[in-house]
Order: structure tokens, then sequence, then C-alpha cells
């Protein structure tokens, strides 16, 4: 059975992000991301705009997902001093 055009897209989606995540392939300096998404964009035919709202796509992802695991981890109990 072929893949629609938009499960392909979400599969794209779902491997590029593994793959950022388990190769650890972001970066957050702003300026190094705008040259990357120009130079991408560049490449692959496309305009910039559009390859920075895929771009945000997946940094929001990263995020949720970093803030999620943060959020997890839980204080040490304290230990009452008398």
């Amino acid at each position: 059975m072929p893949l629609s055009s938009e499960r392909v897209g979400d599969i794209a989606l779902l491997a590029l992000q593994h793959k950022m995540e388990t190769e650890g392939m972001i970066t957050l300096n702003p300026k190094e991301i705008r040259r990357q998404i120009h130079n991408l964009a560049k490449i692959l035919g496309i305009p910039p705009h559009e390859l920075a709202e895929f771009a945000k796509l997946i940094y929001k992802v990263a995020f949720d997902k970093t803030m999620a695991e943060l959020n997890s981890m839980r204080l040490p109990a304290t230990v009452a001093i008398d």
C-alpha cells in the first residue's frame, strides 16, 4: 500500500526528530540556526521562511521533551536538622 504525501511527511518529521535527539544535532545559537536554515533552503530549493517554520516545529518538540525530562526529576528528600 503506497503512503500518502502527508504520511511520508509525518514519518520524515519523526525520523528527523529521532536523529536530532540521538545525535545531538541541535544548536541553540540563533545566528548559526539562521545561517543553517538559509544554506539548507538554498540547497533544497525552498523559501527560507518555510524551512524556518519547519525548524520551529522541530525545536519545539525537542524543547518540550527536554522540559518534561527536567520536570520529572525530583528534589532529594530534605532532612530535618534539629
